[in-house]
C-alpha cells in the first residue's frame, strides 16, 4: 500500500530504529504485551556494536554470584555505578538500571543463555561481570521475537527523519529501502523508539563533542554513526554526557578488517601500563576509559601492559580481556625470559623499564600502594596488586579505541527523550548506547549491555502503557 506521497506505508504499535540488542528486547517486550513491532535496521544483519562486545553483563546479586561467595546487592551495584560515573550520571537512570537487572538476568537464564563464572574488571568493588557470548543472546532473543506474529523486519532500511502530529506527538518515521532505493513511510500507533546505537563512526559528531580521540583506533558497529541522534536532534532532543565520551583501554593499536577489536585487560589482573619510554603514565586500576584517555596523551597514544607468569596463569578462557593465551596464539603478545629481553623486543629503554618494574614492585612489596600514582587495588577497589617478578614476562602492546560512547540523547525514567527545555517529546522513546545519563564520567564494566536489556524493556512497557 502507498501514501498519498508515493512512499510505501507500513504501520506497527511500536517502530524500532536498530536491531542491536536493545532493540531485540524491546521488540519481544512488545509483542509479549499483545502489540506489534516494526524493526528498521539500516545494516545487512541485526546485531550492531552489541555483538561486537565483549560480551560482559554487569549484574548484582546473582545466584551465581552467592555460590562463589561473593557478597553483592542493589545498593553497592548503585554505589558502584555512581562512584565511577564521578556523580554525575542521572541518579533516576542508575536506579531504573540496578532494579531492573536482576530480571534480566533471569529472563537470559531462562531462555538457555549460559554464563561463565563471575570475574572482577573495570570500576567492580566485587566480582559481577557475568560473560557469555553477545552474538550468542541477540541470536536468542531475536529467534523468540521473529517467532512472536506481530514483529516484522526491514533489512537495509535507513530512517531518515521523524514525523510529529499536528498535535506535536512522534507518529511516523520516514525511511528508505537501500535494496530498492523505494521510500516508506511507517506509522507508530504507540511510540516510535530510537535504539540505533552511539557515534563511534560518526566522524563529525567525534570531531564535534570529543576532538580528543582524533588519535583513537576507530571501531565500534560499521553503521554506528549517530542516526538516533541526529534524527532526535533535529527536533530539539537535549543531549547528556556528550563531554564524558572516551575510548576504551586495551585495544591492538590497528584496525584489521573484519575482526572485532581485540581489547585486553591484564592490568586488572596486575599488569602495569607503560609508554614508549618505558615510564607508567596512569593509576592501572581506573576505569578503562579513564586509562584510555590517558593513553591518547602518550606518544603515538601506545602503551605496553606488562606482566609476569604469576598474571599469567590468571588467564580466563573464553573471556576475551582475560584470555590471554588467544592473544598469544595471534601473536599479538609479545614474551621473553627477562625483563631485558622483553625491553629489546619491544624496541623500549632496558634500563628504565627495569627501573619502572622495580620501583613499583618495592612500592607494593613494602608499602601496599604504588605512591606513584596511588594504585592499591587491581580493579576500582577490588583486588590487591602484587610484584611483577616471576618470568618469564609478557607485553600486549595496546591503544584506545573509541568503539562505543555511552553519550547521547537525555531521556526520563520511562525512556521518554526530554527536550532541551526537559520537556517529554511524546511518543518518542530511547535505549541502548544512543542514550546519555547512564554512566556520567566514566564507564563500568558490563553496564552497557545490561542497560540495553533493561531499558528496552522500560521503555517497550511504557510506549504500550503497561506497568507489567
Amino acid at each position: 500500500m502507498a501514501d498519498a506521497d508515493g512512499a510505501e506505508a507500513l504501520e506497527a504499535d511500536l517502530v524500532v530504529i536498530g536491531g542491536g540488542l536493545a532493540a531485540q528486547r524491546a521488540a519481544l517486550e512488545v509483542t509479549r504485551l499483545g502489540g506489534s513491532v516494526l524493526m528498521l535496521e539500516k545494516m545487512e544483519a541485526v546485531g550492531g556494536s552489541s555483538v561486537m562486545s565483549g560480551g560482559s553483563f554487569a549484574f548484582a546479586g546473582t545466584p551465581q554470584q552467592r555460590e562463589a561467595g561473593i557478597k553483592d546487592s542493589e545498593e553497592r551495584l548503585r554505589d558502584d555505578l555512581i562512584t565511577v560515573g564521578g556523580g554525575r550520571n542521572d541518579p533516576a537512570l542508575v536506579d531504573v538500571l540496578v532494579r531492573g537487572q536482576l530480571a534480566e538476568y533471569e529472563l537470559l537464564r531462562e531462555a538457555g543463555i549460559v554464563f561463565k563464572p563471575v570475574q572482577s574488571s573495570s570500576g567492580q568493588s566485587v566480582p559481577r561481570t557475568h560473560s557469555t557470548n553477545p552474538r550468542e543472546v541477540l541470536e536468542t532473543l531475536h529467534r523468540m521475537v521473529v517467532a512472536m506474529p506481530d514483529f516484522a523486519l526491514r533489512l537495509r532500511t535507513a530512517a531518515t527523519r521523524l514525523r510529529r502530529g499536528t498535535d506535536g506527538r512522534f507518529e511516523a518515521v520516514e525511511a528508505e529501502d537501500a535494496a530498492t532505493g523505494r521510500r516508506l513511510l511507517c506509522r507508530a500507533r504507540r511510540g516510535i523508539l530510537l535504539a540505533s546505537g552511539g557515534f563511534s563512526r560518526g566522524e563529525d559528531l567525534l570531531e564535534l563533542f570529543a576532538p580528543e580521540t582524533r588519535k583513537a583506533v576507530r571501531g565500534g558497529g560499521a553503521g554506528n554513526a549517530g542516526d538516533g541522534i541526529r534524527l532526535a536532534w533535529e527536533h530539539g532532543a537535549a543531549l547528556a554526557d556528550m563531554g564524558y565520551v572516551k575510548g576504551t583501554f586495551g585495544a591492538w593499536p590497528e584496525e584489521i578488517p573484519g575482526e572485532a577489536h581485540t581489547i585486553l585487560l591484564a592490568v586488572y589482573r596486575g599488569a602495569i601500563a607503560v609508554n614508549l619510554a618505558a615510564k607508567r603514565f596512569a593509576n592501572e586500576s581506573w576505569s578503562y576509559k579513564k586509562l584510555g584517555a590517558a593513553c591518547l596523551e602518550q606518544p603515538r597514544a601506545r602503551a605496553f601492559q606488562i606482566f609476569d607468569e604469576t598474571i599469567m596463569a590468571q588467564a580466563v578462557e573464553g573471556i576475551p580481556t582475560f584470555d590471554f593465551h588467544a592473544v598469544q596464539r595471534k601473536g599479538r603478545l609479545v614474551s621473553a625470559p627477562t625483563l631485558g629481553d622483553l625491553a629489546n623486543r619491544l624496541g623500549l629503554d632496558a634500563g628504565v623499564l627495569a627501573t619502572t618494574v622495580a620501583t613499583y614492585n618495592a612500592d607494593i612489596e613494602r608499602h601496599g600502594e604504588d605512591r606513584s600514582f596511588g594504585r592499591k587495588h587491581l580493579s576500582h577497589t577490588f583486588g590487591t596488586p602484587t610484584s611483577i617478578a616471576r618470568g618469564p614476562f609478557h607485553a600486549y602492546p595496546c591503544s584506545t579505541v573509541i568503539n562505543s560512547t555511552y553519550a547521547g540523547l537525555r531521556v526520563r525514567a520511562d525512556m521518554t527523550v526530554l527536550d532541551i527545555r526537559g520537556a517529554p517529546m511524546d511518543g518518542l522513546y530511547a535505549a541502548g548506547e544512543v542514550t546519555g545519563g547512564f554512566h556520567g564520567e566514566a564507564y563500568m564494566t558490563g553496564s552497557s549491555l545490561v542497560k540495553a536489556l533493561v531499558c528496552g524493556g522500560v521503555a517497550a512497557r511504557a510506549a504500550l502503557g503497561s506497568n507489567a
